[in-house]
Parts: C-alpha cells; structure tokens; sequence
C-alpha cells in the first residue's frame, strides 16, 4: 500500500532488550513505523510510536534477537526510500507490490483483508466496479492494486493523511465509502460505538509480512530465524489475540 518516496523524516524511539552474549551495546534493529497507519496496527503520540501490533512484533523479534530496538517514524511514502537507503533494517506489515525496491522477505505471518466499508445510508457495494464514479476514501501513498485494475481512471480516489483521517472523513460524510484493513475496521469500531458503518465487501484476503534492507546492519537470516521461531511457538498468535 505504499508508493515510492520523498523526503525522510526520522524520528528514532529506543528500546532496550536484553543483549546476547557477546552482543555489541549498541546493536540494535531498527524498524519502521509509518505514520501513515492507525491502530490496531501502530499508535503514536508527537510522531513516537507507543503501540500496536507493529510495535509488539518488532520488539518480539528484538527479543528473540537479543538486540535492543530503534524505531523510525517515517510517512508511507518514506518507507522504500527509508529501507533502500539501509536507514533501517526493516518493516512489518507490508507485501512486496506495495513497497517498491529489492529486500528480503519474511513468510507470510500478519493475516488481514482488504474491505469495502460505507456509511450505513449510502448504496450498497456488491462489487468493487460498484465504486465507478464514487469518491473513495483512501490513504496518501496506500496502493490499491485490485481497485485499481477493476475501476482503472473511474477510481475516484479521496486520499487522507492517515487511516484515521480517513475513518473521519468517512463519519463526516465527505466520503460514502472506503477501502481499509478488516483489521483496523473491526477494532475501530469495536472501541467506537459511534462509528456506525457497514463492510459491503470483502475483496482480497492475505498475510502480510516483513521486509528487510539488503543493507540492514543484522544478517537476516539471524532475522528470518527469529521470525520463523515467533511463528511457530505461536508468538504471532498470542500477539494478534491482543487487539482483537
């Protein structure tokens, strides 16, 4: 869901976890957070991350690594930039056709969908070709691949800075519709018994995954490992189960 990028802004957030024996004292992994999303996937006060999924897994994977964490909070179009550039090791919750660039890759391990989401008195959308012509709620620098190919220049694109913006706009009213995360749909309206909306359609299920910088400073098939321990132990599980 992310597009090539600008501009870097960084905001780095140490973590301490315990070092492995023989570990240097400052190596740490650094991990991206995109200020672009909204919990349950990352929740952030003055751009410092401070929560969510993202936050928990990269902080699992530093434990399992022995090494402490740093974040950079970057917006979503910084993210290829950001890792090309080996400005951090890696992200969490992406797939390779949002992010442009070569990097190594996790399994799939973060299960989601894309969705259809209105306002409960707007026409009701059985199919993504429903959407010609309507203004859709969207996010600056997301990829909408599937709506895309379907609607091609009829996708009225309604782009908010972030997730969240684009869940007010939403109630507002500006938009009747929006494509977002099953995820953060039903845990925002399971916190907000306002936010009275409807999920129309269920487009493209997945697993997301995590992507690393060619240049990141912990070899990743120390990462891989460690991600690959997490899954299977039911980490990742127990994790998720969280904000559900």
């Amino acid at each position: 869901m992310f597009k090539r990028p600008a501009c870097l802004l960084a905001l780095i957030v140490p973590f301490c976890a315990p070092l492995a024996a023989g570990a240097a004292p400052d190596a740490q992994l650094v991990m991206i957070a995109p200020l672009n999303q909204t919990m349950p996937l990352t929740r952030f006060q003055n751009n410092k991350l401070t929560g969510g999924i993202i936050k928990d897994l990269g902080e699992a994977i530093g434990l399992r690594l022995g090494r402490g964490i740093a974040w950079v909070s970057v917006s979503g179009d910084q993210v290829s930039a950001t890792l090309d550039a080996g400005k951090a090791d890696g992200i969490c919750y992406v797939r390779p056709f949002w992010i442009d660039g070569h990097f190594d890759w996790s399994r799939p391990l973060i299960p989601d969908a894309e969705v259809v989401a209105s306002q409960l008195g707007a026409p009701p959308v059985r199919a993504l070709s429903d959407l010609r012509d309507r203004p859709v709620g969207t996010v600056v620098g997301y990829r909408y691949p599937r709506v895309e190919q379907v609607l091609g220049l009829r996708f009225q694109r309604s782009d908010s800075v972030t997730m969240e913006d684009n869940l007010r706009k939403l109630m507002a009213g500006s938009v009747r519709h929006t494509v977002i995360g099953q995820t953060t749909l039903a845990y925002h309206t399971r916190i907000n018994k306002a936010l009275k909306l409807r999920q129309d359609l269920v487009f493209a299920s997945f697993k997301a995954q995590c992507a690393f910088s060619k240049k990141a400073g912990v070899p990743f098939e120390d990462i891989n490992q460690a991600i690959n321990g997490l899954i299977e132990d039911g980490s990742v599980e127990a994790i998720l189960a969280r904000y559900r």
